[in-house]
């Protein structure tokens, strides 16, 4: 019964992908932040930052630049282990730095890398955050640990 009920959640799930189309791309946003250090609040005060990042139910996302916009994504399933890093003024401005790896057995040009979420506000629940959804989406996936080492 268990398998039937996973089974159909994950048929559920993946007929919800394929119905996003270009005309309505469904990204479901979770989390969005800036920088936010003393620099970043600076920029953020004179409307001059320029970096988003952004969490979805399937990925990471990091939007940077005015006059050229690259916006960088990275599958959720693909990354494991994020941490938290605060340095001395961090903690003064109650911002933190997310860092998360890219699996290094993965196909990923970013295999092996690691990804930072510059001096975001509340890092902790960032941190939380990212950590259960990419387990949410490497269950959704059906992917077991096995199949990732």
């Amino acid at each position: 019964m268990n398998g039937n009920s996973n089974e159909s959640t994950r048929a559920l799930t993946i007929e919800e992908k394929r119905s996003t189309t270009i005309k309505d791309p469904k990204f479901d946003v979770v989390w969005e932040g800036q920088p936010s250090g003393l620099w970043g609040r600076f920029l953020s005060s004179i409307h001059l930052n320029f970096t988003w990042y952004k969490i979805t139910k399937d990925e990471l996302m990091i939007v940077k630049g005015f006059l050229l916009r690259r916006t960088d994504t990275i599958e959720l399933y693909l990354l494991k282990d994020p941490d938290l890093k605060e340095s001395l003024w961090q903690r003064l401005f109650k911002v933190g730095s997310v860092r998360v790896k890219v699996d290094s057995k993965s196909n990923s040009s970013r295999a092996g890398s690691i990804i930072v979420l510059k001096n975001v506000q509340t890092p902790n629940e960032v941190r939380k955050l990212l950590r259960d959804f990419i387990e949410a989406d490497v269950m959704e996936r059906g992917i077991n640990y096995f199949d990732r080492v």
